[in-house]
């Protein structure tokens, strides 16, 4: 029983960590809309502008730095 306890502790965790990186995910989509709607970028750019977003969360960013940190991105790579 304790190999079943743990694989069901790992799974457990793994879906908590899951969950928490939705959560991010969901922020940094709803800012990115919110400020940089209608901005073409490469679609290959997509993941980057997450990682930006994730990084400046990871650091403590509220909603207005993590907009600022974003459209800082999306200004380096944007195509109009």
């Amino acid at each position: 029983m304790t190999a079943l306890d743990d694989l069901m502790a790992r799974r457990k965790a793994d879906r908590a960590k899951k969950r928490e990186q939705e959560k991010i995910d969901k922020r940094v989509e709803r800012v990115y809309y919110a400020t940089c709607s209608g901005v073409q970028i490469d679609i290959m750019d997509i993941p980057k502008v997450f990682a930006v977003g994730r990084k400046a969360i990871e650091a403590g960013a509220d909603d207005d730095e993590l907009a600022l940190a974003i459209c800082k991105y999306v200004a380096t790579i944007r195509k109009n």
